[in-house]
């Protein structure tokens, strides 16, 4: 729906009072009246208002989330690797075992 989308855009402010209006008016009801249709109506417009805000959460710092987990993906990743070098020189190398078999050469 276009026009909606265009509604929605240039008067935000009035779309938001709409909607406090309808939801106050739904939770009056559903206060006075045990009607499930009522009920049905006000578990909706929580769903979509908290989808909504948890949704534009998500855009707002989904960059900062991906950057984060970028950073700490490429950390463990070299982490990994000089570990992995370090074992494969200690487990290769025979010069760790060299104490006390040094040689001093005279000049």
């Amino acid at each position: 729906m276009p026009g909606r989308d265009l509604y929605i855009r240039l008067l935000p402010s009035q779309v938001e009072d709409s909607m406090m209006d309808v939801y106050d008016l739904v939770y009056e009801e559903v206060r006075r009246n045990v009607s499930s249709f009522r009920r049905h109506e006000l578990t909706a417009i929580h769903e979509a208002d908290c989808l909504q805000e948890i949704q534009g959460f998500l855009k707002k710092h989904m960059d900062l989330v991906s950057m984060l987990l970028g950073t700490t993906v490429c950390f463990t990743v070299y982490g990994i690797v000089l570990t992995s070098f370090l074992w494969f020189y200690i487990h290769f190398s025979n010069n760790l075992d060299r104490k006390g078999k040094y040689i001093l050469r005279a000049r």
